[in-house]
Order: structure tokens, then sequence, then C-alpha cells
């Protein structure tokens, strides 16, 4: 966020520690993750599947992957970012 670790930070494994607090495998198994409710109807547990790059394939239709594709554009539309 514009800010560096310190040499101590480093030393101590601050960075480290907040990779494995972010990874995918730790925020799968949080109990909330794994037990919650998302807006009092949606299992919580529905948003993590395998966390396998390419396993949406198994999950939407071309015409989901289109639409999906179709959104991203719009709404990233003049933030400079692009994804290919």
């Amino acid at each position: 966020m514009g800010y560096g670790f310190s040499i101590e930070e480093e030393t101590q494994g601050v960075i480290e520690d907040i990779i494995s607090l972010c990874s995918f495998e730790h925020l799968k198994n949080l109990d909330v993750n794994k037990n919650g409710l998302w807006s009092n109807c949606v299992e919580s547990k529905v948003f993590f599947r395998k966390g396998e790059v390419g396993d949406w394939k198994n999950y939407l239709t071309p015409l989901m992957v289109e639409r999906l594709d179709r959104l991203m554009d719009e709404k990233l539309l003049g933030s400079g970012l692009v994804f290919q």
C-alpha cells in the first residue's frame, strides 16, 4: 500500500505471516467461511472451491464466461487494469 517493511519486520517473518494468512488454504478453512452465511441466505462455503487455476471451467458455461468478460470490461473501463 505504498509502504515497505522495516528490516525488523522482514527479519521477524512478518511478510511470510501475511502471505500465509492471506493464502487460499487459510481463508478457506476459517470457520466463518466454512459455516457462516452471506446476507443471511447463502452459505459462505459456496465461494470456495478447489482454488485451482482453470477450475472455473467446471462451473461456468461459455455463455456465463462471455457475460462475465463483458461485465469486467465494463466495470474496469478507464481504470488502466486489463485482464487477458
